[in-house]
């Protein structure tokens, strides 16, 4: 049985993140307009340091031994990571990502216990 974060970056289109609504999208592989692109590839290589080397969607030398898979997605408004985490190892393994999304400004659901991590409104740029 896994454990599932969804991770994406809030868009400053919204006044509100729609938090199961933008679940909901990733579960049908759209995205949703209070989604915004962020850049996966930064954001997943620094598992590397944490979990090790990146391999065809999970990381780890062994999938076995892997405390999660991932999957990943791109719609017309923004792009996301859902995690599938060893319900097993999941407390441990969900701090981790939680705080490594929280440091690239990404926001991190937990559908399980309708959580959330970063949903802070986007600063707004003067011009």
């Amino acid at each position: 049985m896994s454990y599932d974060l969804a991770i994406w970056k809030r868009s400053d289109r919204t006044k509100t993140a729609m938090l199961s609504e933008c679940y909901d999208a990733i579960i049908e592989e759209n995205s949703h307009t209070a989604m915004e692109f962020f850049n996966e590839d930064e954001f997943l290589n620094g598992f590397e340091e944490e979990f090790g080397k990146r391999q065809k969607g999970y990381f780890g030398k062994e999938i076995d031994d892997c405390p999660f898979l991932f999957s990943t997605g791109t719609g017309e408004f923004g792009n996301w990571v859902l995690m599938h985490l060893n319900s097993s190892t999941q407390q441990i393994t969900s701090n981790k990502i939680i705080a490594m999304a929280l440091k690239h400004g990404l926001m991190v659901y937990d559908p399980q216990r309708k959580a959330v991590w970063g949903n802070k409104r986007p600063v707004k740029k003067i011009s």
